[in-house]
């Protein structure tokens, strides 16, 4: 990921090893391999080695992967040696394959088996679009086709500067789960409806939300001074909050608008 050493991978490619070794493909190894952070959540862990003007993966930050594009995974699978599989990307966006609202993984068709997990999925200019995962392939238990994913290159930046800052992964937390309604309260269920808010359909006890008179069935309309028209933009925003940082909340109830003042907490992730 930089010409210094930074190499992104998945977490369990690395978790419980006795010794981590990075081979490059001009033949040079490396045994002094620093493990930097990682994060479950994501399945990612960020790795160091002692090396300069090493050739860097290409990356567009402007890229935005869409559905339909056509994507190349680039793997060792079965330690076969360096293996690529074209597909396209399903879906965008996915997050009922893992157990965090803050994931958020792309579907694809382009295969990926044990050993591709943490290689690079590009675009046809050769553009990092992702990395790959194959353990969301198998957490199911089931002989799947056609369907892989892949963490997005946006998520796994934002994940890889965090680690590089704290050494760990700190997202803000709020203690709050809702359902997408429209302007009249009614929950959208479709990929058309504009989204006006968020209802509060569970809180946790003494949770940042709850100590600040958050309510259930409250519609939050906007966090931050920005619309929630965005579920998954607003979840992006209240993880990227610093804990200890107060943000602004206006909500609709009981024919009111509300605002409230909540005091962001840090996300607790099990190991």
């Amino acid at each position: 990921m930089s010409s210094d050493g930074y190499i992104l991978t998945n977490y369990h490619v690395i978790n419980n090893a006795d010794q981590i070794m990075v081979i490059l493909t001009d033949g040079r190894r490396f045994f002094d391999v620093q493990l930097i952070g990682f994060d479950t959540i994501t399945d990612l862990a960020l790795l160091k080695i002692n090396a300069e003007h090493l050739p860097v993966i290409p990356v567009n930050n402007n890229f935005n992967p869409r559905v339909g594009d056509v994507v190349l995974a680039i793997g060792n699978p079965l330690n076969l040696g360096q293996t690529i599989t074209q597909g396209i990307i399903s879906a965008t966006g996915k997050q009922k394959i893992t157990d965090s609202p803050f994931n958020s993984l792309l579907q694809m068709d382009a295969a990926i088996n044990v050993g591709n997990s943490g290689g690079a999925l590009v675009n046809s200019k050769g553009d990092l679009v992702g990395i790959t995962s194959a353990q969301f392939k198998t957490r199911e238990n089931l002989d799947i086709q056609g369907i892989f994913f892949a963490v997005p290159y946006s998520l796994a930046k934002e994940v890889m500067d965090k680690l590089i800052r704290h050494g760990r992964v700190v997202r803000g937390y709020l203690g709050f789960t809702g359902t997408a309604v429209d302007s009249t309260g009614k929950e959208v269920s479709d990929n058309y409806t504009p989204v006006a808010g968020l209802r509060i359909t569970s809180l946790d006890p003494f949770g940042p939300a709850w100590q600040a008179g958050i309510k259930e069935q409250d519609i939050i309309v906007k966090i931050a001074g920005k619309d929630v028209s965005n579920p998954q933009h607003t979840l992006t925003l209240i993880g990227n909050s610093e804990p200890g940082n107060e943000i602004e909340f206006q909500l609709y109830r009981s024919g009111e608008i509300l605002k409230v003042m909540v005091k962001v907490a840090e996300l607790e992730t099990e190991l």
